[in-house]
């Protein structure tokens, strides 16, 4: 596996904005854990990152 870092994660699904500017450090070989209540874009942000949603803007 390989370090994963995402600056500036935004994504909007027409009016609604999903994600708002996230930045993310995931270090290699290390599990890490996305928590928050319904709704706070958190399956987003790992489609986004395993290839399945594009975001509106963001830095890999």
């Amino acid at each position: 596996m390989s370090e994963i870092k995402i600056r500036n994660l935004t994504k909007y699904f027409d009016d609604v904005k999903a994600i708002d500017g996230i930045d993310l450090d995931i270090p290699d070989k290390k599990v890490t854990v996305l928590l928050g209540p319904s709704g706070c874009g958190k399956s987003t942000t790992l489609r986004i990152i395993a290839g399945l949603i594009i975001p509106m803007r963001c830095t890999f």
